[in-house]
C-alpha cells in the first residue's frame, strides 16, 4: 500500500512535541525512567555541593549567594533563596545585581509585583544600565503585558543599542502576538548582535521550518553548533527534512540525535515514521517504534504505528496485540478501534 494512501490512518509525527523554547519535558518510564531520575537527583546534589563550596570559599562575595539563591528558587525553596539574598544584601546593599537576583526569586514564586519592585530598585541603583530594563521587559512578557514589554525594551535599547537579549525578547513578544514577520526581524537582529545566540537561532530555525524556507537548515545547524549536546534544534531539522521530501536526510539527523542522547524517544519514533510512511520499510519501522516503546512503555502513538507496520507486513497477530494495548491505555481510541475493525474484516 503506497504511503500517500494510508497516511491519514497513522498517528503522525508531532512537530517539536517536547522542545520549543524552554526545553524538553518528555516522559520516560520503567527502568530507563529510574535511571534518568537517579541521574537528575545526582546532578541536583552535585550542583548544590558545588554552590555550597563556592559560598564557603568566598563568604564575603555576593555572587555565590546570588547563584545559590537562584538555584533554590528554581527548586521551589523560596525561604532558602531569600535567606541567601539577605546575606548578599548584608554584604553589599547597594548592588543592583542582588536586587535583580531577588526579582528572579520572586518571579519563580509567582510574585510578579514584588519581582517588578526589585527590578525597579536595581534600576534606581544603576540608572544607566539597560540590562535591568531588558530584565523588566522579560518579566512583563511573562505577564503578557505587551505594551509595557515594548516600553521597557525601548528604554533598554536606548541605553544599550547592542543588547541582543532585548531583540530576542521583542521577537518572543511579536511571536506571541501573532506577528511572525516582526518576530523574524527581531530574532535576526538578536543574531546580528550575537552570532552565537542559541535561543534566537533556534527560534529562527523553527519559524523558517514552518514556512518551508531552506534557511531553516542554516539556523538550526548553527544552533546545534552553539550547543552541541542539545538535541532540540536537530529534532526540528529532522522534521524539516521529513516534511519536505528528504527522508534519508531526516534519518541521518535522527541518528545524530541518538549519538547525543540514546534515549531521545522522539528520534526513534520519527525514524519509525519515516521508514513506515516515506520508505515503506516496515521491519525497520517496527524496530524503531520498539525502541521508542522501550524508553516509554506508555507511548500509545508508538504502539499504534508499530501495530500498523505489523499489519502492513501481514503480521496480524502482532498488529492486534498493539492495537489492543493502545485501547488498554487509551480507552475508545478511534484509530486503534479502526485498526481492530480492519483486522476483523479480514477474517470474514
Amino acid at each position: 500500500m503506497p504511503a500517500f494512501s494510508y497516511r491519514s490512518i497513522l498517528v503522525i509525527a508531532a512537530f517539536a512535541a517536547c522542545l520549543f523554547f524552554f526545553g524538553s519535558s518528555c516522559k520516560r518510564s520503567g527502568k530507563v525512567a529510574a535511571v534518568a531520575e537517579q541521574q537528575v537527583a545526582d546532578t541536583i546534589a552535585d550542583d548544590l555541593t558545588r554552590l555550597n563550596q563556592l559560598v564557603n570559599a568566598s563568604p564575603s562575595d555576593t555572587k555565590p549567594y546570588m547563584e545559590r539563591a537562584r538555584y533554590f528558587a528554581g527548586k521551589g525553596q523560596e525561604n532558602e533563596a531569600l535567606a541567601d539574598i539577605n546575606r548578599a544584601l548584608s554584604i553589599d546593599g547597594n548592588n543592583p545585581e542582588v536586587y535583580a537576583a531577588l526579582s528572579d526569586v520572586y518571579m519563580y514564586s509567582g510574585k510578579m509585583q514584588r519581582a517588578l519592585d526589585a527590578l525597579k530598585k536595581a534600576k534606581e541603583l544603576a540608572p544607566g544600565a539597560g540590562v535591568y530594563d531588558v530584565k523588566m521587559a522579560r518579566l512583563y512578557l511573562t505577564m503578557s503585558d505587551y505594551k509595557q514589554t515594548f516600553n521597557a525594551l525601548r528604554e533598554g535599547l536606548r541605553k544599550d543599542p547592542d543588547n541582543a537579549e532585548a531583540f530576542f525578547i521583542s521577537g518572543l513578544a511579536n511571536e506571541e502576538m501573532g506577528d511572525t514577520l516582526k518576530a523574524i526581524d527581531s530574532y535576526q537582529m538578536a543574531v546580528d548582535k550575537n552570532q552565537n545566540y542559541y535561543d534566537a537561532l533556534k527560534q529562527l530555525g523553527i519559524l523558517m521550518a514552518e514556512r518551508k524556507n531552506k534557511l531553516a537548515v542554516d539556523y538550526l545547524r548553527n544552533a546545534a553548533r552553539v550547543r552541541p549536546g542539545v538535541p532540540d534544534p536537530l529534532y526540528v531539522l529532522g522534521m524539516y527534512y521529513q516534511e519536505n521530501g528528504e527522508p534519508d536526510k531526516a534519518l541521518s539527523v535522527y541518528e545524530e540525535i541518538l549519538i547525543i542522547d540514546g534515549n531521545y524517544k522522539l528520534a526513534y519514533y520519527n525514524k519509525g515514521y519515516v521508514h513506515l510512511v516515506y520508505k515503506e520499510e516496515y521491519a525497520e519501522a517496527v524496530s524503531a517504534f520498539s525502541r521508542a516503546i522501550e524508553i516509554d512503555g506508555e507511548y500509545t502513538d508508538a504502539y499504534y504505528n508499530r501495530g500498523f507496520a505489523y499489519e502492513l507486513m501481514g503480521d496480524l497477530a502482532g498488529a492486534r496485540k498493539d492495537y489492543e494495548r493502545v485501547l488498554r491505555m487509551k480507552v475508545n481510541d478511534d484509530k486503534a478501534i479502526e485498526g481492530l475493525n480492519r483486522l476483523d474484516a479480514l477474517k470474514q
